[in-house]
């Protein structure tokens, strides 16, 4: 098991079915397992303080860890186990016994298991002895200064005896004093046992002197922080170490306010709990301290996201000078290095006078902003830029409402210099075609423009097909969603129902699509046959603010451009782009585009949204709404 310096290590909650006898929700416990893995974390210590093992029968604690250690390994992690809770030597024995066959990494010892609260250190280390004269000598080992019932602070006789057993790799310390973690760092030098440290406000200075990592609460409510400590120790950027462990040491306080609720609290937002129900007796969590937590996410993604590595951008024209208003952009890179950005500007969304404008970056500088659509005196929305055969075409929305809306297309032959007049796209399919996002050309030449149906009550997700390079496109399919059944909780989807597919191919026939929605998350479905059926539609970890998403794939990688917040018409920034290794099973984040959150100029919330990506020989390139008053571009080389 390792730490942050070299790998994460977490503290493991348990997860309890909301059922009579509050058993083990062990789907739940695998989607935590697998956030902690995708952190970078190396291992798990579960069946500890937090799984509420004083509150688990023998029986439960050994299932769990036999649960746990099978999805650690799977995952490539570590998993040290405990539930050492037993009052007499003869049961704690027997009990570890059978934790030992489950061939965890380490079995742990509880401290103050090993003498009662009046007894002294002699009775301590003698039942230590007992207990490892009872185990294997291939058993790994380590011990925990557990709080609960009473803390017995491990002594330096403790620690000796433990250097000269030789099957000790684990500690975790929960003294809270630098001066005494320190003289513990110095005794167990070069004995192979790793320190891990529960406190935060100890942590750097305990890092710095060799502790191993740290395992403790603040895992299990503000895990992503550790990902990125991890990534900033691995590059030594002291800066950035030093900014996310003050902000973590303060953040701490939370460990005060009803937990683990309110970490499993956490942990439903972050849709990987179903219910924040403990067995340790305490109270529920109370409204005011569901909002209080809810704050502390809020504020914590803001933080988060500022800390994590900013791409430059910059603006297309200036701010707040070319229009009133300006959104919904589309990004283009062409074969000669040229980008054109397609989106819609007037005075503002809906109004008359919105038209289609075009920003040209030809030889390396930005042109004037210039009008190369105005099918008529009503409003016009989200153009489509894509390359069509051996030109580029732009789709188009033009009415005074989204249900209203009629599609057009044009076509240039000359890369974008010049259009052909706007025409009706399909005659019987008037709204047909891409919505916001590009189509793809899938392996069998087939193109596929991700579509929706949307009126005030519904958002009917679908995928449009063309078989002239996106002229025209026919209804192909439809996204099925799960409004009606509230019992499938894996794809039951609160409020109007999906729009805006963002659309990839895995390999040939395997077509995958992300969705927008008014749920609080982006939805998942999927094709094995080229788009012809799709799977229901199912709730991703990712959160969604109903905005708009994108998706680009470099190789084997997809680069999501999103706004991280779980709420619908939630605040539009921090604007932020994610990476997937594993087709979009899961996501880590890569990097922030933008996450002012006040536009000081017209004061009001920052807005950072609609974001278009596209790659291009490795480079992947993003536009985005800045404000409404300019559009932002990124250029990124990801080095694949």
């Amino acid at each position: 098991v390792a730490g942050i310096g070299c790998g994460g290590q977490m503290h493991g909650l348990v997860v309890l079915d909301e059922n009579d006898d509050l058993s083990i929700d062990y789907e739940s416990l695998e989607r935590l397992i697998d956030e902690f893995h995708n952190i970078g974390c190396d291992g798990i210590f579960a069946v500890c303080q937090s799984s509420e093992m004083f509150f688990l029968t023998d029986h439960e604690k050994l299932a769990l860890a036999e649960k746990s250690i099978a999805f650690c390994r799977a995952r490539g992690m570590k998993c040290v186990v405990s539930g050492h809770t037993q009052d007499s030597a003869e049961e704690q024995i027997a009990y570890l016994k059978r934790l030992e066959a489950l061939n965890p990494d380490a079995v742990i010892l509880v401290s103050n298991r090993l003498a009662k609260e009046d007894e002294g250190e002699e009775t301590a280390v003698k039942n230590l002895q007992r207990i490892l004269e009872s185990l294997k000598r291939d058993t790994r080992l380590g011990i925990y200064e557990c709080p609960h019932p009473y803390k017995r602070p491990l002594s330096n006789r403790m620690l000796e005896a433990m250097k000269e057993d030789g099957r000790f790799l684990f500690v975790k310390d929960t003294c809270c004093r630098i001066e005494t973690i320190l003289k513990r760092i110095e005794i167990l030098k070069g004995s192979g046992i790793g320190l891990y440290n529960a406190n935060m406000a100890t942590l750097l200075e305990s890092m710095d002197a060799g502790a191993s990592g740290y395992s403790g609460v603040m895992l299990n409510i503000m895990p992503e922080f550790f990902g990125s400590l991890r990534i900033a120790y691995e590059k030594n950027d002291r800066v950035r170490i030093e900014c996310i462990m003050e902000y973590l040491s303060a953040a701490s306080i939370i460990e005060c306010q009803n937990y683990p609720a309110n970490a499993k609290y956490i942990m439903t937002k972050r849709g990987i709990f179903q219910n924040t129900l403990t067995r340790n007796g305490n109270k529920p969590m109370t409204e005011s301290q569901k909002k209080e937590t809810d704050s502390f996410i809020g504020i914590n993604r803001k933080m988060y996201y500022n800390l994590l590595r900013h791409e430059p951008f910059s603006l297309l024209f200036g701010y707040d000078t070319a229009f009133p208003e300006c959104h919904a952009s589309s990004v283009l890179p062409l074969d000669n290095g040229d980008v054109l950005v397609a989106y819609f500007a007037g005075a503002y969304e809906k109004a008359d006078d919105v038209g289609i404008f075009l920003s040209e970056r030809r030889g390396g500088e930005w042109k004037k902003p210039r009008l190369i659509a105005k099918v008529n005196q009503s409003a016009h929305w989200n153009p489509v830029i894509f390359s069509s055969g051996n030109g580029i075409r732009i789709v188009f929305k033009v009415g005074f409402t989204i249900p209203g809306w009629v599609s057009y297309q044009m076509y240039s032959a000359d890369q974008g210099r010049t259009w052909t007049k706007p025409e009706l796209l399909s005659m019987d399919n008037p709204a047909g075609g891409p919505v916001r996002n590009k189509p793809i050309v899938l392996s069998n030449g087939w193109m596929l423009g991700p579509s929706s149906d949307e009126t005030e009550k519904d958002w009917l997700p679908r995928i449009d097909i063309s078989a002239n390079g996106g002229k025209t496109f026919e209804r192909l399919s439809s996204i099925p969603i799960n409004r009606e059944n509230p019992l499938d909780t894996r794809t039951y989807m609160k409020g109007k129902g999906a729009i805006q597919p963002a659309v990839w191919e895995s390999r040939e026939g395997h077509v995958h699509a992300l969705l927008r929605t008014d749920a609080g998350y982006i939805y998942r479905s999927d094709s094995e046959d080229f788009g012809k059926t799709w799977s229901a539609a199912r709730k991703t970890a990712l959160p969604n603010n109903n905005s708009g998403i994108d998706i680009a794939k470099c190789k084997d990688t997809l680069y999501l451009v999103m706004n991280p917040v779980g709420e619908s018409w939630g605040a539009r920034t921090p604007l932020i782009i994610m990476k997937s290794d594993d087709n979009g099973n899961t996501f880590t984040d890569f990097c922030t585009l933008a996450d002012d959150m006040i536009d000081d100029v017209h004061g009001r919330n920052g807005q950072f949204c609609y974001p278009s990506i596209a790659e291009k020989d490795g480079r992947l390139f993003i536009s985005f709404t800045y404000n409404r008053k300019s559009i932002a571009y990124c250029e990124i080389n990801t080095g694949l």
